[in-house]
């Protein structure tokens, strides 16, 4: 027969487990409370700083897909890709809609409870610091991106590396995966390389 003691126990560690469980997922669940408003709040602050450009290394661009005249009389900040240049390269090209480009990069969300430098939702290297000697850039088709990527790329030159913000219409919108509805993506990437449509065919990475 067991001790009425050892059976308190359980039932008191099981409790505590389940409290636990409980408050993680209410934590997991309030980061996202009024996230739609949270995130246009955040988008419409990086604009303004953007506009400040008190450090001279900040610059907008309209979404490829958007007509820059109608869209600076609407002042919608959610058709503008922001930019903070952390380095400029040395190139003289900017990638084309049907290029192909070799990237470092990693994602992540706005700062929450939860992640105070933003849930990181996706990167190009598995370490948590970039090795450019051993790792290797992930390659894509520019024309193959959410549209406001695609559109920081085709304004970036070989080298640059770039602090990009990204507003929900031009990212996932209002889909649930691979992010949360509504979520402005933050991405910070480097250019590794170029392969001209149509002129580099060859993707090897050397």
């Amino acid at each position: 027969m067991k001790h009425p003691f050892n059976i308190l126990i359980l039932l008191a560690l099981c409790t505590s487990a389940f409290t636990f469980m409980s408050c993680q997922e209410t934590e997991a669940i309030s980061d996202y409370d009024n996230w739609e408003q949270r995130n246009q709040i955040y988008v419409d602050s990086i604009a303004k700083v953007c506009a400040e450009n008190a450090d001279g290394n900040w610059v907008r661009y309209c979404a490829y897909n958007r007509d820059e005249l109608v869209e600076s009389t609407k002042g919608n900040n959610n058709h503008y890709v922001y930019v903070h240049k952390n380095v400029n390269g040395k190139g003289s090209y900017s990638p084309q809609f049907n290029d192909v480009v070799r990237i470092h990069y990693v994602g992540h969300l706005i700062p929450s409870d939860m992640y105070k430098n933003g849930y990181i939702f996706d990167r190009s290297y598995n370490g948590y610091t970039l090795n450019e000697k051993t790792d290797v850039p992930n390659q894509f088709s520019v024309n193959n991106l959410v549209v406001g990527f695609t559109t920081a790329l085709m304004n970036m030159v070989e080298g640059d590396d770039w602090t990009v913000y990204i507003p929900n219409e031009l990212g996932y919108g209002d889909a649930s995966t691979p992010v949360h509805s509504y979520s402005t993506l933050i991405f910070n990437v480097k250019l590794a390389k170029i392969y001209k449509y149509g002129i580099e065919e060859d993707y090897t990475w050397y």
